[in-house]
């Protein structure tokens, strides 16, 4: 990635963490008290100003100018004071001849940039050859092979100190026209859905069936998919062609239209009628069963028209819950966000807060049907339904809704729903506080509640020197089962005497769902020189907290290893500690351990021997692994080998475990013989010699009907010595004698009397 490319999308991330969506796509306001402000441009005319040049070969800048004023004006609209115009043409043709990264940030013209904001609000760039692209998003970004992506590149990068959008920047890639009118249709198109962004819209979730095809969308359903949805449905080269009238507004996008550029008796002009001529506007609340307002809830409506039988079979219009809430309050881990970061208001009467600018209403009355739904999981990052830091949340059970039979044109009608399958308490247990902290379950297992927003979890423990451990917690959706779309924990850790109220002072894990496992957060921690006591917390990134935030806890160490010295041949050690789980690897050096068996505090395992191990006459270290999440604790130096070698007595035993009795025809292979040593006992015995002999004779076939059976030839033979694995084990590879039949004759001896023979067929 290329530096402009860096600093293009640290623009667009700082202009993104304003971003909420289902009607405004940002909303100013800090947790400091500032009221939250829906941002929309600090004028209901603003004016865009295209590029000197052309866009492409193919486009002259008159044709450009056609096309661009094309995609604007559907923006113009009676229900909303909205009126978007070209202003005039820039100074100059971008390029990458004026255009350039200085170290620090992309340098345009000075009439392009955000400092001449008042004169330019807006700046079209015709990227004639792709090169402002590529410097904007890394090289290579311009080719056409990527113009459902970069097309069109759009971004606010202003925004006024009153909470309102100053300037943006729309890019057209040139590239990605050609001689096929489709072409430029297609950037119409999209330069029409950006115009929509940075005049302040966001994506919308209305009738998602129609990308997700599930289930088949009606012909009603797809009229009414918003100009603004997130993800272009692809059905060919162009996108616009999957639309239905393409460059007509839904009522979702009228809505929000109206929501942020509302017309009213105060600002009524010629040629605009009110808001609320044939229309109603929504505010709403939607709540836990405690009264706790929910957030990211995509709220739909659904009409009956008072002339019409039922409700339609589409939505028409939506809003997202917790529009106007501060997203993101910081966390013990990371700190308290910056004010520029930390927008939306902090008041929990805004948590499960929704609006809708202008819900169509019919003569003389028509029924609404308000009904929350979980947000499409994929609609986040630059494709954000929701709050732009956090990732949507799933929703639990049949959610409830609202009905409206008889509404009325005209005034604002508020809404209340009670999320009654979603989990009705809110109490997160006795989990310690900062000052305070409880210590860690015994076994190393606990389950926690960040319940009540910026509520943090805090526990204490205290672990020997010279071993690594493993924190981790796994977020838990309402069935129990792991998941990303709920709490969003983050991990830190504290000397027990340290001060509070300081960032983590060992070590810290500020992002949520670090590991390789499902909804798992993890922070491994380097061993200590010395015993300690530590204080650790786990909180939700974004310092929320609801009745459905559950998280699984988990500390993995190892607090001792016994006995500490076992012979050369391997032997069977415990394992003491915690956060244990059945499926853990034991390693010895690197080298695996059999394990015998599990518990949450101890595991026993049979070790290999010395040399399996690799190991020499100083210890070794013994090492706990989760494998399904990467989890890991390691006792250095925890285990040595001494004395001599076990010699396997007389009375052992050979078994074959698998591979006797194998019949194939010649070009097919054998597979390996595996046999297993055990002493009197049973036991399986690892470290011990066995002699392994193989004979291989020609095929002869049948015998004879009358006589004895001819000696067939011997091809070749081998012998070996070998030795059994820590599992006691031996696995032997028969000798072939390559394309041609035959017969394999495996013995295998161990000890004094241990012995079995294996005969194994090669036909013709």
């Amino acid at each position: 990635m290329s530096a402009g490319r860096v600093a293009w999308m640290v623009l667009i991330w700082l202009s993104a963490t304003y971003a909420w969506a289902g009607g405004p796509r940002f909303v100013s306001g800090t947790a400091n008290g500032t009221p939250a402000i829906i941002e929309a441009f600090y004028t209901s005319q603003p004016m865009y100003f295209t590029d000197a040049g052309a866009l492409a070969a193919t486009v002259s800048h008159a044709q450009a100018d056609a096309m661009v004023s094309a995609a604007a004006s559907v923006w113009n609209v009676s229900t909303s004071s909205l009126t978007l115009s070209q202003g005039g043409v820039l100074a100059e043709h971008v390029s990458s001849a004026n255009a350039y990264f200085d170290g620090s940030a992309v340098q345009f013209p000075l009439d392009v940039m955000a400092t001449n904001y008042l004169r330019v609000p807006i700046a079209v760039i015709y990227d004639t050859d792709g090169s402002v692209t590529d410097l904007l998003l890394g090289d290579g970004a311009s080719d056409p092979s990527g113009c459902r992506l970069h097309g069109v590149t759009d971004s606010v990068d202003a925004f006024g100190a009153t909470g309102t959008i100053e300037h943006a920047l729309i890019v057209l890639n040139g590239r990605c026209v050609t001689s096929a009118p489709q072409s430029l249709m297609q950037m119409q198109y999209q330069t029409m859905r950006a115009f929509g962004r940075v005049l302040g819209l966001a994506w919308s979730q209305v009738n998602d069936n129609v990308f997700t095809g599930s289930p088949t969308p009606t012909a009603g359903q797809m009229a009414h998919w918003p100009v603004m949805h997130p993800i272009d449905v692809i059905c060919g080269p162009y996108t616009y062609q999957c639309m239905q009238n393409p460059f007509t507004l839904r009522p979702d996008d009228l809505s929000s239209l109206a929501l942020l550029y509302p017309v009213t008796a105060a600002n009524a002009t010629t040629g605009k009628v009110l808001s609320n001529t044939n229309g109603i506007a929504i505010q709403g609340w939607t709540s836990f069963p405690n009264g706790q307002g929910m957030e990211l809830l995509n709220m739909t409506v659904t009409r009956a028209p008072g002339d019409a039988y039922g409700y339609e079979s589409w939505e028409s219009v939506s809003g997202v819950s917790g529009v106007m809430f501060q997203q993101n309050a910081g966390n013990p881990v990371s700190g308290t966000e910056t004010a520029a970061e930390n927008v939306g208001a902090p008041s929990g009467i805004f948590e499960g807060e929704y609006e809708m600018g202008m819900v169509p209403v019919d003569a003389p009355y028509t029924g609404l049907l308000i009904r929350p739904e979980a947000i499409n999981p994929l609609y986040t990052g630059e494709y954000a339904v929701g709050p732009y830091q956090r990732v949507p949340e799933s929703v639990a059970g049949s959610p409830g809704s609202a009905v409206s039979p008889f509404s009325q044109a005209g005034p604002q009608e508020d809404f209340w729903i009670t999320m009654t399958d979603e989990p009705s308490g809110c109490n997160p247990g006795s989990d310690g506080t900062e000052s305070s902290p409880v210590a860690v379950d015994a076994s190393g297992w606990w389950t926690g509640l960040l319940c009540g927003t910026g509520h943090a979890s805090w526990e204490s423990l205290t672990l020997k020197a010279g071993r690594t451990w493993t924190l981790e917690t796994t977020a838990l959706d309402e069935n129990g089962n792991a998941t990303t779309e709920k709490a969003q924990p983050v991990l830190g850790v504290w000397n027990a005497s340290d001060p509070t109220g300081t960032r983590p002072t060992v070590a810290g894990q500020g992002f949520a769902m670090n590991a390789m496992a499902m909804g798992v957060t993890q922070l491994r921690m380097p061993a200590a020189g010395s015993d300690g006591t530590y204080r650790f917390v786990v909180a939700d990134q974004f310092g929320a907290g609801r009745p459905d935030f559950a998280y699984r806890g988990r500390l993995l160490s190892v607090d001792s290893v016994s006995p500490v010295t076992v012979p050369l041949n391997g032997g069977q050690i415990t394992i003491a500690g915690m956060g244990f789980r059945t499926g853990n690897q034991v390693l010895v050096n690197g080298a695996v351990a059999q394990v015998v068996s599990w518990t949450a505090t101890q595991i026993v395992a049979n070790v290999p021997t010395q040399r399996a191990a690799g190991a020499g006459s100083t210890a070794v270290d013994v090492e706990v692994r989760d494998a399904s999440t990467g989890a890991v604790s390691d006792v250095a130096g925890a285990l040595s080998y001494s004395g001599m070698a076990v010699v396997v007595g007389p009375a052992a035993q050979v078994s074959v475990v698998s591979g006797a009795g194998q019949s194939v025809s010649v070009g097919s292979e054998l597979a390996p013989v595996v046999l297993l040593v055990s002493d009197a006992n049973g036991n399986a015995v690892s470290g011990a010699q066995v002699r392994v002999y193989q004979t291989v004779y020609a095929w002869e076939g049948a015998c004879a009907a009358v006589g004895p059976c001819a000696s067939a030839p011997v091809l070749t033979i081998s012998q070996a010595t070998m030795v059994s694995g820590p599992d006691g084990t031996v696995s032997v590879t028969p000798l072939l004698v390559a394309g041609q039949p035959q017969t394999v004759e495996i013995g295998v001896a161990a000890g004094t009397t241990g012995f079995v023979s294996v005969g194994l067929v090669v036909k013709p």
